[in-house]
């Protein structure tokens, strides 16, 4: 390593020392301190923000490894948010870290089932040893409900694999007796609608767009700010305390075919339409490369199994997001495919 990059690394680390001083400082804040964990990312910068707005003292996981974060840090600054030193793969900087919050949110990504267990487990054994710091953890999901999934055999590799491991991360933290809530808000806006929900796209259809599954079998698609803003207003919330929380907004409820035709009834333009037959989704799932195939494995079980047409079981500890925050105005799926059309306008205009 050059004298530069030396250079830019104790930096990094003099910064984040002194904003870790700064947010210590705000003990006297009666709202809850909120630490992100993988906010660099796209779910986590919605959190990070989505905790901004709330009026939290906000700090952001980072590791001072390397000189490419000293713009990040600068980003962060500029939001409003701490910086707080630290690694997944470090445990005693994580249980430093977790002395200093009220709660921990997780938005870590992964690469398969091991990568993701791996990384929550190192969280959950932290929190653990901090030794009741930490009063919510909110784990790294923001999918289906894991628990009822995992009870279905349509759910198909390398999903199942991932899903039974999200299932062992839940029991680990209720074994450790780490007060949580698990948020459940399906498909993300930003993935699924600018495809139309065909992982294989690059983009939107211009004249034909596969489509799988049927009308019967739908979706749920949560915008990432709203899914953020939920989760941001739970971990206050004693409703939503070692409970399953559910983001089922009726207006973004539809089948992938649905959504097809609300894009072309938008733009003014049929589109020739493939239905892939199930059997062949089931071989490309096979055929495919992560993270391809997981992608496909969950469009699989969710329209075309149904494996996440889930109820919300109170007797389980389910609890409904649109009961709970009947104030909160999603995005509608409507107002997503709007944005994409002027988008799409302005670019054929400009």
């Amino acid at each position: 390593m050059d004298g530069c990059s030396l250079f830019l690394i104790k930096s990094l680390r003099s910064q984040i020392d002194n904003m870790e001083s700064s947010f210590s400082s705000s003990l006297g804040n009666n709202s809850s301190r909120i630490l992100v964990i993988g906010g660099t990312g796209m779910m986590g910068q919605h959190l990070v923000k989505a905790s901004l707005a709330a009026g939290h003292p906000t700090a952001v996981l980072v590791r001072p490894a390397s000189s490419s974060k000293l713009e990040l840090l600068e980003t962060i600054k500029a939001s409003g948010a701490t910086v707080i030193g630290g690694d997944i793969y470090d445990h005693e900087s994580l249980v430093a870290a977790f002395h200093q919050v009220d709660v921990v949110i997780s938005a870590v990504g992964h690469h398969g089932p091991h990568d993701l267990e791996d990384g929550q487990l190192r969280i959950v054994a932290a929190i653990k040893e901090a030794g009741g710091s930490v009063k919510r953890f909110v784990p790294s999901e923001y999918g289906c409900d894991v628990e009822q999934a995992a009870r279905s055999a349509a759910v198909l590799e390398p999903a199942r694999s991932i899903v039974l491991a999200k299932v062992r991360v839940r029991q680990a933290i209720r074994a450790a007796g780490i007060p949580h809530t698990f948020v459940c808000s399906y498909w993300a806006h930003g993935f699924v609608l600018p495809r139309l929900g065909d992982p294989h796209a690059d983009g939107l259809p211009a004249t034909r767009a596969t489509v799988f599954g049927d009308d019967a079998t739908r979706a749920i698609f949560v915008h990432e700010a709203d899914m953020a803003a939920v989760t941001v207003r739970a971990v206050d919330d004693p409703r939503a305390l070692d409970k399953t929380l559910y983001l089922r907004p009726p207006a973004n409820t539809c089948s992938l075919a649905h959504l097809v035709r609300l894009w072309e009834d938008k733009t003014g333009r049929a589109l020739d339409k493939y239905y892939m037959p199930d059997e062949e989704l089931v071989n490309r799932i096979r055929d495919s490369p992560l993270p391809l195939n997981f992608q496909l494995a969950m469009v699989h079980a969710t329209v075309v199994a149904g494996v996440c047409d889930q109820t919300v079981d109170a007797e389980a500890g389910g609890v409904e997001a649109t009961e709970l925050y009947p104030d909160v105005n999603y995005v509608t799926v409507h107002d997503y495919l709007d944005g994409l059309k002027e988008s799409l306008t302005r670019n054929v205009n400009s």
